[in-house]
């Protein structure tokens, strides 16, 4: 496992961090492979009955997609950048065993897709969830049905259109989470959660979530199906590249103002 991913084991409880913190714990194709490892892994370890996917540091769960690989992607490239996400997500959600997100901070973009494909989710007082794709110049095709699933079409339409970024206690009260849990607290009672799953009977546990995905499983592939048609399109209109520069100058400047503080 490389540094990008901390893969950790622990009593009967796999935990997995995404290990990027300088850049917001964003996804390169290195942190997706070594992630889909991780999953890999724990989904095989039958010593294994619960896992924790979390983000490294108090700023960021993971704030999306690198840029510094998208961003000059063509349109002919599409389909294969979008295909470098269905293996990892495929291994998340094909996992016969309960698996925790705890969003600590930012979530957005492909970075919200993770919580999604997870079964129960958690967030630190401080977490934002946004589908933030329409800021980089993105249709988001994947994300929206996922969110769809979780949250109905008035919010998905909402947060994709908008880009908007939905507080903790928004996400609470919507039930898109199941608890904020304050820092200093955060360790304890996830430890406490995983033990409750781990107790539980791991046949009716690994039926049930078998029939949740097989009730979800024709819209998430028609997701995948039209995300690559969706991108090659934005790629081919110009786009992403011309909004990820923006985002990126804007970034880059708040960067050094907050330096100069």
């Amino acid at each position: 496992m490389s540094s990008v991913i901390i893969y950790e084991k622990r009593d009967k409880v796999a935990y997995i961090t995404i290990n990027r913190p300088e850049v917001y714990n964003a996804l390169n194709n290195e942190t997706k492979h070594e992630l889909f490892l991780a999953i890999k892994d724990y989904s095989k370890d039958d010593s294994l009955r619960c896992a924790v996917l979390t983000g490294a540091g108090k700023n960021a769960f993971c704030a999306g997609q690198d840029f510094n690989e998208s961003h000059d992607i063509k349109p002919d490239k599409a389909k294969e950048w979008i295909d470098s996400f269905l293996p990892f997500y495929d291994e998340i959600r094909g996992l016969e065993k309960p698996i925790v997100c705890v969003v600590n901070g930012a979530c957005a973009g492909s970075g919200f897709q993770l919580p999604l494909l997870c079964d129960i989710r958690i967030a630190t007082p401080n977490a934002r969830f946004g589908m933030t794709e329409i800021d980089a110049g993105f249709p988001t095709i994947t994300g929206s049905s996922l969110l769809w699933t979780n949250l109905g079409k008035s919010l998905t339409v909402d947060l994709s259109l908008t880009g908007r970024l939905m507080s903790a206690e928004e996400a609470l009260h919507h039930g898109l989470i199941s608890k904020i849990i304050p820092w200093e607290k955060l360790d304890e009672e996830v430890a406490a959660y995983c033990e409750m799953l781990c107790s539980k009977p791991p046949t009716a546990i690994r039926t049930m979530k078998k029939w949740f995905n097989m009730i979800e499983e024709p819209q998430y592939r028609a997701s995948f199906y039209y995300a690559a048609e969706a991108h090659f399109r934005g790629y081919a209109s110009g786009e992403p590249k011309i909004w990820q520069e923006r985002f990126m100058a804007k970034h880059k400047a708040r960067k050094e103002a907050k330096s100069k503080d």
